[in-house]
């Protein structure tokens, strides 16, 4: 073997070597759980009062959602999500929140996929893909339930291992 070829299996050693440690984050993404707070709120824009377990979410705080002048925290369900993979939370309203991880961000962010259906019907939240930070909670509104408005956040958070 000639000093040429050796030079050219020792750039090709190094190409393959940084190719797989930039494969291998995206690999050990797939077994990495996340775990999801669904935060299940009935608004109405009558005067009441604010559950207190939201009156610290700033984004309630803002609009469209500060329109509203009473939030009742109707559920708080928990889960874990893989991503990839989608997960589900049938709604007080009989429809489907359908929640998947695309991706966990380089900067620890998550890219999101959040759609609410009704079974056998058409979606009423088409698929929305939201860039979302850890422990900062999202929000979806829109469907009407008891007068009011349901609003639902989703808070996404890396287990504590």
């Amino acid at each position: 073997m000639n000093t040429r070829n050796v030079t050219r299996l020792h750039v090709l050693g190094l190409v393959l070597a940084v190719a797989a440690s930039f494969a291998a984050p995206a690999l050990a993404q797939a077994d990495e759980k996340v775990a999801a707070e669904v935060l299940v709120v009935l608004a109405k824009e009558e005067p009441g009062e604010i559950d207190p377990a939201l009156r610290d979410l700033p984004a309630l705080t803002r609009p469209p959602f500060n329109a509203f002048k009473s939030m009742e925290l109707l559920s708080r369900p928990k889960l874990e999500l893989t991503p990839g993979k989608d997960s589900e939370i049938t709604l007080p309203n009989g429809r489907k929140l359908r929640i998947q991880v695309v991706q966990i961000l380089p900067n620890g962010r998550f890219r999101v996929r959040v759609s609410i259906n009704r079974p056998n019907e058409r979606d009423y939240l088409p698929l929305v893909v939201v860039v979302a930070s850890e422990n900062e909670p999202f929000f979806v509104a829109g469907q009407a339930y008891q007068g009011g408005t349901l609003v639902i956040g989703v808070r996404l958070s890396k287990p504590a291992e």
